[in-house]
C-alpha cells in the first residue's frame, strides 16, 4: 500500500492552450511516503473538486491499470482518506505496546 502525504491545502493553477482553447488544470503537491523518511513529491490532478486536506491517505484502486503494453501503471492518483481506506478494507491496526 503506498501512504500519500498532503501537507498543504493550497492549490496549483496553470493555464494552458490547449487543442480546444485555453484550459485551466487544477493540482495539489503531495508526497509519496517511501519509508526511512523518505518522500518523493508528485502532483495530484483536481479537476473542478475542491482541494484534499491536510493529512495521511493512501492511492485509491482506481488510479491503477494497465499500459499499452499490459504492464500495471499508475493512472490519475485519485486520494482515499488513510482512516476511510483501513475501514473499508478491514485492515486491523496492532495494538499500542504497553510502556
Amino acid at each position: 500500500m503506498s501512504f500519500v502525504r498532503i501537507k498543504s491545502e493550497n492549490i496549483v493553477e496553470r493555464r494552458i492552450n490547449g487543442k480546444n482553447g485555453p484550459q485551466i488544470i487544477r493540482e495539489q503537491r503531495a508526497c509519496i511516503l517511501l519509508g526511512d523518511g523518505y518522500e518523493s513529491t508528485f502532483n495530484v490532478g483536481l479537476g473542478d473538486g475542491p482541494s484534499y486536506q491536510v493529512g495521511d491517505y493512501v492511492l485509491h484502486p482506481d488510479s491503477y491499470g494497465q499500459n499499452n503494453y499490459g504492464e500495471p501503471a499508475l493512472k490519475r492518483p485519485k486520494l482515499w482518506p488513510l482512516s476511510v481506506a483501513i475501514k473499508q478494507c478491514g485492515i486491523p491496526l496492532a495494538p499500542a505496546k504497553a510502556g
